[in-house]
């Protein structure tokens, strides 16, 4: 059980740190003038929205795991 607990916080770390690129790949085409304020605004919320989903349960895994 702690092997599955330990692996599934590295996939969530990856995942997180996969959202945290898309985030600045998607604030430099905004910077760039890419993409447009509405669409930088709404996938911004969104990718942000996913990432404290994802530390909310990577902070799960630690607790679970005695790292909290």
């Amino acid at each position: 059980m702690y092997d599955e607990i330990r692996a599934t916080a590295k996939n969530l770390e990856k995942q997180r740190d996969r959202l945290l690129s898309e985030l600045k790949s998607l604030e430099e085409d905004y910077k760039k003038g890419k993409i447009g304020e509405d669409i930088y605004k709404a996938k911004r919320h969104e990718i942000e929205r996913a990432i404290v989903e994802i530390m909310d349960r990577i902070a799960q895994m630690r607790f679970l795991m005695g790292q909290a």
